[in-house]
């Protein structure tokens, strides 16, 4: 993350606050590296996140998938500024944690794939898997970093909480690498009913959903890759 940041020409510092998605690795393994180059007001985690986790390698193989000892180390300097966020919170004006996201619909959901053990006997259900939106006056902005809670379930759910039904954009990954094609047009359908500007799927989207996006909605989803930067005006 910290070479990214530099081929960017950015600064971490100052910085107001950190929000994690969720407690995979692939998402907080930056962390302490962060820590060490900024001190944020505050860090948003659901309490889940700090939880054991583990995915499925093989038919009886798992591999651990949570936080990293280094991130889990470097928190434990920050514990005075984690905000948990099982409910929503407000980040920074007109910025918002969505916290735990009800899961009213099962569209785009893949097969059980994480745990809470090692053995693989208790599913992982991710309660701590959350968005950022922001209220902006074209619409709402949502960015995802997995939608393990489903993407539509997200986009509802950031809606109830903004008490507004208009998005701008939705932008991040969107969990359908493992999707179906019914799987896919149930989760089309219900993107369909609502009036996206801009829809930017990105990292576990998958390239067979990312390319179904596109035939369906076509000038509409952008293209992005580590590095893009989106102007939403």
């Amino acid at each position: 993350m910290r070479h990214n940041v530099a081929a960017l020409g950015l600064s971490l510092d100052p910085l107001d606050a950190v929000v994690l998605s969720h407690g995979h690795y692939d998402h907080t393994g930056g962390l302490a590296g962060v820590l060490e180059d900024a001190r944020p007001g505050a860090i948003y985690v659901h309490p889940a996140a700090l939880e054991n986790k583990f995915a499925r390698r093989g038919p009886d193989s798992f591999r651990s998938v949570g936080i990293p000892a280094s991130s889990r180390e470097a928190l434990e300097g920050w514990k005075d500024r984690i905000v948990r966020t099982s409910t929503a919170a407000e980040v920074a004006p007109g910025v918002w944690c969505t916290g735990e996201i009800p899961r009213a619909r099962t569209e785009g959901e893949a097969e059980q794939f994480f745990f809470l053990d090692e053995e693989g006997r208790t599913p992982d259900p991710l309660a701590d898997d959350q968005a950022l939106f922001i209220d902006t006056a074209r619409g709402l902005v949502i960015l995802s970093g997995c939608a393990h809670a489903g993407v539509v379930n997200t986009v509802d759910h950031a809606c109830r909480l903004a008490g507004r039904q208009d998005i701008h954009a939705l932008i991040g990954g969107l969990h359908l690498g493992s999707a179906t094609h019914k799987q896919l047009e149930e989760t089309g359908n219900a993107l369909g009913r609502r009036r996206f500007q801009y829809l930017a799927p990105c990292h576990c989207t998958g390239m067979n959903a990312h390319a179904y996006l596109r035939a369906r909605f076509h000038s509409v989803v952008r293209d992005v890759n580590a590095g893009s930067r989106l102007v939403l005006e």
